[in-house]
């Protein structure tokens, strides 16, 4: 099994990035990610998730929790045009744009940065998964 610091590596070679860049959008030190990718260390929890994001993958991927990847938000950037992945982001990216539209956030000609789509599609991700956790503790509360 790879642990987390090669499954940071592979990654983050994976993204066609370097530790600069790599630890630029994380906000840590380029020693601190040398230290995490040889397992000289192993990042704090806040630190895990943060590169998470960063590479595109779930936190139960980069501890071992699961094998796959499971990318479900990929960055843009990193993603061939003809790869239905790409297809499946634009699709998204187009229903947000039109919820904003139409919810008057933005005006028709307006557009948004990758930095903010991406976060609007994590943050609606990481709302639905605690809706979903709520609705799954009041069932099991209702059943005892």
């Amino acid at each position: 099994m790879e642990s987390i610091g090669e499954r940071i590596l592979n990654l983050r070679k994976e993204l066609n990035l370097n530790q600069k860049e790599l630890a630029e959008k994380v906000g840590i030190t380029e020693a601190s990610l040398s230290r995490y990718e040889n397992n000289l260390r192993e990042p704090k929890a806040e630190i895990v998730t943060k590169i998470s994001q960063a590479l595109g993958c779930s936190t139960d991927y980069l501890l071992g929790s699961i094998s796959r990847k499971n990318q479900a938000v990929l960055p843009e950037g990193n993603l061939d045009r003809n790869n239905i992945n790409y297809r499946n982001y634009k699709e998204i990216e187009g229903k947000i744009l039109k919820k904003l539209i139409d919810e008057n956030i933005i005006h028709e000609e307006e557009t948004i940065s990758e930095e903010a789509l991406d976060k609007i599609i994590k943050y609606g991700v990481d709302a639905a998964v605690e809706i979903l956790k709520l609705k799954k503790i009041c069932k099991a509360n209702k059943s005892d």
